[in-house]
């Protein structure tokens, strides 16, 4: 099948670039042909590009991928794809909306996150586009990762139910390996970690206050504890006054950017992983490789969170240091749940949220909608 990507992520780093990259490239792998216009400067080996220009940071890309919709419509005609996918935001909807109309070809649209709880104008921004724009685009099928977005924004909205499918984000579970080594990581850092992989933006930064503050008390009763923050962003400087501020320099620190191969020493060398969410989470792609390698995780309370993790994460309550000290400590202390926790992990991820089955509940649709435009 003949498909137009239209997107404003991916690549290598970044939550949603990375999901985007595995199942653009298990969709080649399945032998469909792909056309891919992005913002984004990544190239997909097997797949036609088209890179849009773009200017400042990558955050305001989306914003300005519309006004490239003119190059999108002459690619797209000669490329003449049996399905036009945008990816992202309503935004990238909007030049799929324009190719849809031009070319009479099936349109999905897939959105990754809709929260009411923003941090900054940026993403209050795009919730109002997105509370805009979704009921007015043509689209055939709207792919929604949480059921929390379907029935609390996207029905409200106008947008009709049977046009709605939930499919999950997922990781590619063959690049997670979980019998590495982390010594390394142990040698630099400590013996016994608490561990975040996380870009540190505005979004993620405010949330992992809520682990730097509990730091304060885990430090007290299991001092041996350290808690390394591995990742960089703008965010990294602000929050390092904070842990001074608070005398925890010996406790917590930031290592700035990491390359994504280290990912798997950092989780090897990680007694527990914990994750602190401030918008209604719909996924955390930290969170599934942290799960994908095996690890106990410590999640907080917000959004489809309990219907993510299931039983395989202790659960919190959000915004709260203290809960998320309490369940830091109780895996600390109990080996046994930690070790259980670890294992059903991995088996979720395997069974609910690998990027093969994506794909699979993808094509179905594609398939649906190319036989209902025959």
């Amino acid at each position: 099948m003949k498909i137009f990507y239209v997107t404003s992520v991916l690549g290598d780093i970044g939550g949603s670039e990375i999901y985007t990259r595995d199942l653009l490239k298990e969709l080649i792998k399945r032998g469909h042909e792909l056309f891919i216009f992005t913002t984004c400067d990544y190239e997909v080996p097997g797949a036609k590009m088209f890179k849009t220009k773009t200017l400042g940071h990558h955050a305001f890309h989306k914003f300005q991928g519309p006004l490239f919709t003119r190059s999108a419509l002459k690619e797209a005609e000669k490329f003449k794809p049996d399905i036009i996918q945008s990816h992202s935001n309503s935004l990238m909807g909007l030049i799929g909306h324009e190719i849809k109309k031009k070319l009479k070809v099936p349109h999905v649209l897939l959105i990754e996150l809709i929260s009411s709880k923003n941090q900054n104008l940026h993403t209050k921004t795009i919730h109002e586009t997105e509370k805009f724009l979704l009921p007015k685009l043509n689209y055939d099928k709207l792919i929604l990762w949480t059921e929390n977005m379907k029935n609390k924004y996207a029905v409200p909205w106008g947008v009709e139910e049977k046009k709605i499918k939930v499919i999950p984000a997922a990781i590619n579970t063959e690049n997670y390996n979980t019998k590495a080594f982390g010594k390394e990581i142990n040698k630099k850092y400590g013996k016994h970690l608490i561990s975040s992989i996380k870009s540190l933006w505005k979004t993620n930064a405010i949330g992992l206050e809520y682990i730097i503050k509990s730091m304060k008390e885990v430090k007290e009763i299991h001092p041996e504890y350290k808690y390394i923050i591995f990742g960089g962003g703008l965010e990294q400087e602000r929050l390092e006054r904070m842990v001074k501020e608070m005398k925890l320099n010996k406790t917590i620190e930031f290592t700035g950017y990491v390359k994504p191969e280290l990912g798997e020493k950092i989780a090897a060398a990680t007694t527990v992983a914990p994750h602190s969410f401030v918008y209604e989470f719909s996924t955390s792609i930290s969170l599934l490789e942290f799960m994908a390698w095996g690890k106990a995780n410590v999640v907080t309370d917000i959004g489809s969170v309990r219907d993510f993790v299931g039983d395989s994460a202790l659960v919190v309550k959000a915004e709260n240091e203290k809960a998320m000290a309490k369940g830091i400590i109780e895996l600390i202390e109990n080996k046994k749940q930690r070790k259980e926790l670890e294992k059903k992990a991995r088996k979720r991820v395997e069974e609910k949220y690998s990027i093969k089955k994506s794909a699979d509940e993808l094509e179905k649709i594609y398939e649906e909608l190319k036989k209902g435009f025959k």
